[in-house]
């Protein structure tokens, strides 16, 4: 209920939604969403997955509202709105969370997962759960683990057929410890750039190049000031659906499950759509023309490796390290 003091006098408002999770005079509750990938990327379509579920499971009485693109704000902008208590859910990559969680740094280290299916096995088995745990304790609820791609590297003019082709040339990370130490040690000028801000600097030679995966390359028309491609898969992203654990815990036990369970539900949804987006991608990305390389990936993972030690600032996180890479897939 909202109230309203004004020179008429107190005026009642019982249907103004004042916030995210609102619960009307009915028990419904409307939940935001947010994430920064366009309409047709699997961040989107595995949210409204979870929305269809939720609302199905509670009978409609729990909705969710989804709103793609930055609508909201940047991915650390839509964070925030989780503990500012003006966002109920975001989906982000797990560099963004790093800020606020600096536990998941681990997931952002370059060539830690073998293949997608090592990666699934780490983030659903007890290393997933650890990892939910430090969520929890830096006050954040991980609905589900994403993938955010096999990322590669684009460039305007050079193309990148060896490791040494990348000495110098500037290329966009996101702004991440990891991302950006990886880079470095592979010879580029590493920049950290907003999202949003990515085509347009390629399009102006503010950067010479960026990381992305098949599928935001080709959706979001990087190709267009971007016509190189270098399949180098330096990192799988892993993306979080995340809300706050005190927003979280606010709600009904039946809710909280739900929420779960669809979070569970969405996030192997979204999966498989990236996998096959982009394994599909690559014959129409060369279909429009761009020159597709493949350079020796072993300098690159060599370079990367050594930065291990220095980017984990702990035992704790040494030790996680070594539980993931002794992971076997299932």
């Amino acid at each position: 209920m909202l109230v309203l003091v004004l020179g008429l006098g107190v005026i009642v408002l019982p249907w103004i939604k004042v916030g995210p999770a609102t619960e009307t005079s009915s028990s419904s509750i409307v939940l935001r969403a947010g994430h920064s990938a366009s309409l047709d990327e699997p961040y989107h379509l595995g949210l409204l997955e979870f929305a269809r579920i939720v609302e199905e499971r509670s009978n409609g009485r729990v909705r969710v509202e989804v709103f793609p693109a930055g609508q909201l704000g940047s991915e650390r902008m839509m964070i925030e709105g989780l503990l500012l208590g003006t966002l109920d859910i975001v989906v982000a990559a797990n560099g963004s969370a790093t800020s606020f969680v600096p536990g998941l740094a681990v997931l952002d280290l370059p060539f830690l997962f073998r293949d997608r299916e090592h990666m699934y096995s780490v983030l659903d088995g007890e290393v997933g759960g650890s990892l939910r745990q430090t969520a929890r304790d830096g006050g954040f609820r991980i609905l589900g683990f994403m993938d955010a791609g096999v990322r590669h590297i684009m460039t305007r003019s050079r193309p990148i057929e060896a490791y040494a082709d990348l000495q110098g040339l500037k290329l966009r990370t996101m702004p991440v410890a990891a991302h950006l130490a990886a880079f470095d040690a592979f010879g580029a000028q590493a920049l950290a750039l907003n999202y949003g801000e990515v085509y347009g600097g390629l399009q102006t030679g503010l950067i010479d190049g960026a990381e992305a995966a098949n599928t935001n390359f080709t959706r979001r028309n990087f190709f267009e000031v971007a016509p190189n491609w270098a399949q180098v898969g330096w990192i799988i992203l892993v993306a979080n659906m995340m809300m706050s654990e005190e927003a979280f815990q606010r709600l009904p036990d039946e809710v909280r499950e739900i929420l779960a369970d669809a979070g569970s539900q969405a996030a192997a949804l979204e999966r498989d759509l990236y996998r096959e987006s982009d394994e599909a991608l690559l014959a129409r990305i060369r279909e429009l023309g761009v020159n597709v390389t493949f350079p020796d990936t072993r300098p690159f993972r060599d370079a990367a490796e050594s930065l291990y030690p220095e980017l984990l600032s702990n035992p704790e996180e040494l030790a996680l390290l070594t539980r993931i890479r002794g992971e076997v897939a299932h």
